[in-house]
């Protein structure tokens, strides 16, 4: 089966002859590829300079073979464009030069022509295509509403955004301003994505497993399942991921999305079951596995996808969460090629 072909087939819950194989992060700091181009250039030029950014892209292609390549992007350039000042500082993370945790500061975004400033992404993505084996897939993505909206409140990142859910139950009204606003923009930013050429589109919602069900269901859900429902309409592929999300999985089982993705939290067994096998499922290794040995690697990656109900339909192999930094990169391509080579 070609490349192409078996990852859109994973993807729609559709009968493949082995499940694709690819890692969150995968185009990251582990790499020492990825750590010399960063000697001499900041991470924010990095995702904004098509070259830099294809050429990171790339690097677990060469690296690892890996089934399909991830955009080397970040879930905050909507907010960058909407003029919060991004930055990455160093042991810090992302941070922004203003923060949206009053209703007043809701009108200091520049929101019009938001993707005017986003330009950069769909050129990236036609650099890439035009350098990687016309069947190879690449993945488009953006961040989920209410992830995103963690940042931009908190005006960067946080242990735990306490200040999300107290603005959204303070300032309801502005806070659902502030959620469709996200919604609709991150709704053209895909859809720019898709008319650049990607294959399928990944939505991270990282922190929505903060929220409790009911919560998530008014804070979270409504303006997630808007983006999906866009995306179904345009025939785009999508993957819904949270991170620490087993206790929302009702919610995610009722929604627009072709595939949810799990982190290692959630019993790869019962799961089909527990989605009424409409979905196809991506994950769930932990990336610390990666940490250890080539045996238990393998070891661990046999057991996953001994446990999963029918692997060879509606299953993509990847990791519960991004790989960490300090991920050897012999374990990593030990992961890929565990799982591409279980089934022969």
């Amino acid at each position: 089966m070609k490349v192409k072909e078996r990852f859109i087939n994973a993807c729609l819950n559709k009968e493949v002859d082995r499940p694709p194989v690819w890692m969150m992060r995968q185009a990251g700091r582990y790499l020492p590829e990825y750590r010399a181009i960063k000697e001499h250039h900041p991470t924010k030029e990095m995702m904004q300079n098509p070259e830099l950014a294809c050429e990171i892209t790339l690097q677990p292609l060469n690296a690892l073979g890996v089934d399909a390549l991830i955009l080397y992007s970040d879930i905050l350039m909507i907010p960058d464009a909407m003029g919060m000042a991004l930055d990455f500082a160093p042991g810090e993370g992302p941070v922004f030069g203003f923060a949206v945790n009053e209703p007043q500061a809701l009108g200091k975004l520049e929101t019009n022509n938001v993707q005017s400033r986003l330009t950069f992404v769909p050129k990236t993505i036609e650099l890439i295509l035009s350098k990687i084996p016309e069947d190879i897939p690449l993945l488009g993505f953006a961040g989920a509403p209410f992830t995103v909206a963690c940042y931009m409140i908190s005006g960067g990142h946080k242990k735990d955004f306490t200040g999300v859910k107290r603005f959204a139950w303070e300032f309801p009204k502005e806070f659902d301003t502030l959620m469709n606003l996200l919604a609709d923009t991150t709704i053209d930013y895909l859809i720019e994505q898709a008319h650049a050429g990607v294959t399928a589109l990944q939505l991270f919602d990282t922190w929505a497993g903060l929220l409790s069900p009911k919560d998530y269901e008014t804070l979270a859900k409504p303006y997630t399942e808007k983006i999906f429902k866009a995306l179904r309409k345009n025939y785009i592929p999508s993957i819904h991921y949270i991170k620490d999300g087993s206790h929302l999985l009702d919610h995610l089982s009722t929604m627009s999305s072709d595939c949810i993705g799990v982190d290692w939290r959630v019993d790869l067994s019962t799961i089909k079951k527990r989605t009424d096998h409409h979905y196809s499922i991506q994950g769930n290794f932990d990336p610390d596995i990666l940490l250890t040995t080539p045996e238990l690697i393998k070891e661990r990656v046999g057991e996953m996808l001994s446990t999963i109900d029918d692997p060879k339909k509606g299953y993509i192999v990847n990791l519960g969460h991004g790989i960490n930094k300090d991920t050897p990169v012999a374990n990593a391509k030990m992961f890929v090629e565990t799982a591409q080579n279980f089934f022969k």
